[in-house]
């Protein structure tokens, strides 16, 4: 996904906690948390059961201990898969874990000892289905649309400018505030140009948060904020490429991770 070229990371929750500021570092050695890494062009993360029900051996995991952080790929996983598990490992540990976690690459059949000790006895995986990447690629691309919210006309408009991703990010002006719909994977994101005024910002924010019933989403869709350069999940956003410049506050993410 030329645009999100590490990918979108999205990660279980709700409404009522998606409008706190979280902060970074916090407990790392309580986190528990495994991610799945799909698709060949448009690549996501998802949050997964913390089960071995949850691996197949055709796409890559991501196992998050928090002080340990280990990038397990399927033996039929595909190369890109494999990169950018690894590329979402290290942003994980430098965004969210201030570069003081340790990445731990791990071949199918190699893992090591804490990854058994958490996940328990390995069993005999399910196969992955590489015709299951070109699936995950159109269903990606087709489940977010972007939204511009500008007041440039005198008068306060939503305007679809991209029914599906990835997005050029010269769509991204700075004028202006932004509403990517992801809500059927369980996200909404705001992105607010440094050139935004206060009126069109608290637009963006209140159209993500209708578009959750508008659009019958489930209701633990998340519009989550993470306020400044040091949220936690605000380098994700650069690092997938998001027109981040400087003055900007991006709502949301998991990422866009």
């Amino acid at each position: 996904m030329s645009y999100f070229p590490r990918g979108l990371k999205y990660q279980e929750g709700g409404v009522e906690s998606a409008f706190h500021k979280t902060s970074p570092g916090t407990a790392p050695a309580a986190i528990r948390k495994l991610y799945q890494v799909k698709g060949k062009k448009n690549i996501r993360a998802t949050e997964r059961a913390l089960s071995w029900d949850s691996f197949n051996t055709g796409d890559c995991f991501i196992l998050d201990l928090g002080q340990s952080i280990f990038a397990w790929c399927g033996g039929r996983s595909n190369i890109l898969e494999r990169n950018k598990a690894r590329d979402l490992a290290l942003a994980i540990r430098d965004s969210e874990r201030q570069g003081k976690a340790q990445v731990e690459i791990v071949t199918d059949g190699e893992e090591p000892a804490e990854m058994i000790q958490v996940l328990g006895p390995k069993p005999t995986l399910k196969e992955g289905n590489p015709e299951e990447d070109l699936t995950a690629d159109q269903t990606n691309a087709q489940a977010a649309a972007l939204y511009k919210v500008s007041d440039a006309t005198g008068q306060m408009d939503l305007t679809k400018v991209a029914d599906s991703s990835p997005f050029a990010p010269e769509l991204l002006v700075p004028d202006d505030c932004f509403v990517l719909d992801n809500g059927l994977c369980g996200k909404i994101y705001i992105w607010k140009g440094r050139k935004a005024n206060e009126r069109e910002r608290q637009a963006a924010l209140h159209v993500a948060e209708g578009f959750i019933s508008r659009m019958q989403y489930a209701a633990n869709t998340q519009v989550r904020r993470h306020l400044g350069p040091q949220a936690p999940l605000l380098g994700l956003l650069v690092q997938c490429g998001w027109p981040v410049l400087p003055g900007t506050t991006v709502l949301g993410c998991d990422c866009p991770w």
